[in-house]
């Protein structure tokens, strides 16, 4: 699970910083699309879980 949290922020991360490059903001939006992430693989974790 570690894996997949870590490729997913390493994604976010390179996006973020295609988009934005060094603006001001990108830290702020690399912030929230990480926690929404993070959130969905929760919920999705919980949710496998209870299927088993």
């Amino acid at each position: 699970m570690l894996v997949l949290i870590w490729f997913v922020v390493c994604i976010i991360f390179a996006f973020v910083q295609l988009i934005l490059g060094s603006s001001g903001h990108a830290l702020e939006v690399f912030a929230v699309l990480t926690a929404i992430a993070l959130f969905i693989i929760h919920k999705l974790k919980g949710k496998i879980r209870i299927q088993k």
